[in-house]
């Protein structure tokens, strides 16, 4: 297996790719093609190993591109333009076979874009997601769409539901999904037009099992396995959960430290500490799958440091392995896109 890693477009690129690249050899099996200024990395390699990265491990590699597509950049007008860019050449490199997995940092909205314009959807698929796996008591719930569209119909929500509950399904083997709604309200009567439409859809819809809908306070009590939401609800959502997320650990530790006792308490608590850190820390559970898409995308956080990388590499390797776009096409390659 080839994955493909974009270098150059995050907050902290090129150096915590890099890192998180070579620390992911250990857990992963497949090879890793650097993409991006092939004399920035080697620079950057021999900073941080002491040697160029063909030197470090015999399963990296580089694919040269010296341009990069900034997070300033207009999305549309930079896939036209900036034709050498690192995320170009990582869509180009999927597309034609040459890589099993893209992985990017760079700038969200010319990801999206490159995904759909570059590389293509699914046949059937009316518009592709973006996923967002978070903590949840006793696992993980997977959130989708998490911002990829911002209008959405009844059709879309249906195929991202769908989209959701294969994900879980085949990457992270829960039999039979429960599907909710994300909502204001348990009653079916509550909500948008969109939300009343689209819960009609998905309780017709007898490959999904749809629990109905679900209020943000009760996403991560465990009683359900995916959350199914227009692009611009599920970001929202989403980036809430991750600020009370470090709330609560920024909160938790000033409390643990706040005078000799309870730092005495705390090296008592230590072990349990760090697991709860972990559960609750979004950087363990990877980026964002672009699912709908004919080839596999993998979206880190635009601020990912090495242990997201490190996630978000492994992540994607399981992505490849669960063949989950087979099985999308195979549930959705017949959809009819024009329904609402």
């Amino acid at each position: 297996m080839k994955i493909l890693l974009d270098v150059m477009g995050g907050d902290h690129c090129p150096d915590e790719a890099i890192k998180g690249a070579v620390t992911a050899l250990g857990r992963i099996e497949g090879d890793i093609i650097l993409i991006g200024n092939e004399q920035i990395i080697n620079e950057k390699s021999k900073e941080f190993f002491g040697k160029e990265i063909k030197q470090v491990s015999s399963r990296l590699s580089i694919a040269h591109a010296p341009d990069v597509i900034e997070n300033t950049d207009i999305p549309l007008e930079a896939i036209k333009t900036k034709k050498q860019a690192s995320m170009i050449k990582g869509f180009e490199m999927v597309k034609n076979g040459e890589g099993d997995v893209l992985i990017s940092s760079g700038n969200t909205g010319a990801f999206m874009a490159g995904g759909l314009l570059l590389v293509g959807r699914i046949k059937g698929i009316d518009r592709p997601a973006i996923t967002a796996l978070m903590p949840a008591y006793n696992g993980c719930v997977l959130l989708i769409d998490a911002g990829a569209n911002t209008n959405c119909r009844p059709i879309n929500i249906e195929q991202f539901a769908m989209m959701g509950s294969i994900y879980m399904d085949k990457i992270m083997h829960i039999d039979n999904p429960r599907v909710g709604l994300l909502n204001i309200g348990a009653e079916e009567t509550k909500g948008t037009d969109l939300t009343k439409e689209s819960i009609l859809k998905l309780k017709e819809n007898k490959k999904l099992n749809f629990i109905g809908n679900i209020e943000g306070r009760y996403v991560f009590d465990g009683n359900v396995d995916v959350v199914v939401s227009d692009g611009f609800s599920g970001n929202v959502a989403l980036k809430i959960a991750e600020g009370v997320g470090l709330l609560i650990n920024k909160m938790l530790k000033e409390e643990l430290l706040k005078n000799p006792i309870t730092k005495a308490a705390t090296m008592l608590l230590m072990k349990p500490l760090k697991s709860f850190k972990k559960r609750t820390d979004y950087t363990e559970y990877g980026g964002g799958i672009l699912m709908g898409i004919s080839k596999c995308l993998v979206k880190c956080h635009g601020g990912a440091k090495e242990k997201s990388f490190v996630s978000t590499i492994v992540q994607a390797e399981n992505y490849v392995k669960s063949n989950a776009i087979a099985f999308i096409k195979k549930e959705l390659d017949h959809s009819d896109d024009t329904n609402t």
